[in-house]
């Protein structure tokens, strides 16, 4: 809430819806044969009263304006449909994204492969389901991306691909899983990017989810928010950055998706500033 509220533009925005809805009580007053010179009689006090309707007005417009926005966000980005809100992605019905590291990794140790990452809840899913070797031979069988073909072998890795290269993979509850090369390992395994190759595999991964997603509804949380480490920086972005990112990518890459795009965010909403992203 306060995320919002904080917001100059939203309270900006909120002096038209104010001031109309100020116009309609004193048009209701005048058609009714009232008015505030009446009811309170001296012209001191009708000021006064005017002044407390406006003001009465002006923050039922900023709370209405709120309301609008207190837990999700919607709007057309390049006419396609993007919607933030909060919710947990597992429990989506449609193509829902998974970042994986650039090698999609599938060995769930807690170190190359975090058991508290979607990466490693999603592996553990799979274990649990007794597919995830169905689910590794799946992800070596893709390669219809056309990133793939610039994919390269790392002795004593595996195969490494580019930065946004996504596979597809239905599982055997009829989920749909599209797996995203997000991150690139250092010789520590841990999971790295800057601002550059953010922007850059967000680019490529919308250009993907186009080539995909056949008009089924796409899931994304917000990528960037786990454990990956950003170089170059002090500080990692904070949320309301990576969301802006995901949405400027979108509407920059020229994609064509015809489908609803949720980008969901797991917890603590209310830190978002999801005003500002309307204007984004």
């Amino acid at each position: 809430m306060l995320a919002q509220l904080k917001n100059s533009k939203l309270w900006i925005d909120s002096v038209p819806i104010g001031l109309a809805i100020f116009g309609v009580i004193s048009a209701v007053a005048t058609v009714t044969g009232y008015s505030l010179r009446n009811m309170l009689g001296s012209i001191p006090k009708s000021i006064a009263g005017v002044s407390v309707v406006l003001v009465v007005s002006y923050f039922v417009a900023v709370m209405f304006k709120w309301w609008m926005v207190k837990d999700h966000m919607s709007r057309k980005v390049n006419r396609i449909d993007v919607t933030v809100r909060q919710g947990d992605i597992f429990e989506a019905t449609g193509w829902k994204v998974i970042g994986f590291n650039d090698y999609f990794d599938t060995t769930d140790d807690d170190r190359v492969v975090a058991h508290s990452t979607l990466h490693g809840k999603l592996l553990k899913r799979f274990r649990d389901n007794g597919e995830i070797e169905q689910f590794q031979k799946s992800l070596n069988d893709d390669d219809r991306s056309p990133l793939s073909a610039k994919k390269e072998t790392v002795n004593g890795r595996g195969t490494r691909y580019p930065l946004g290269c996504v596979k597809t993979y239905k599982d055997a509850k009829g989920s749909e899983w599209i797996i995203l090369a997000f991150t690139r390992f250092n010789e520590q395994d841990e999971a790295h990017t800057d601002r550059a190759s953010y922007e850059n595999c967000l680019r490529e991964m919308w250009k993907e989810i186009g080539r995909v997603y056949s008009g089924r509804p796409i899931f994304l949380p917000l990528l960037g928010n786990g454990i990956t480490r950003f170089d170059g920086v002090s500080a990692s972005p904070d949320p309301n950055e990576l969301l802006r990112c995901m949405i400027c990518t979108l509407r920059s890459g020229g994609v064509q998706i015809k489908a609803q795009i949720t980008i969901l965010i797991y917890d603590k909403i209310e830190e978002i500033n999801l005003y500002e992203l309307k204007g984004v």
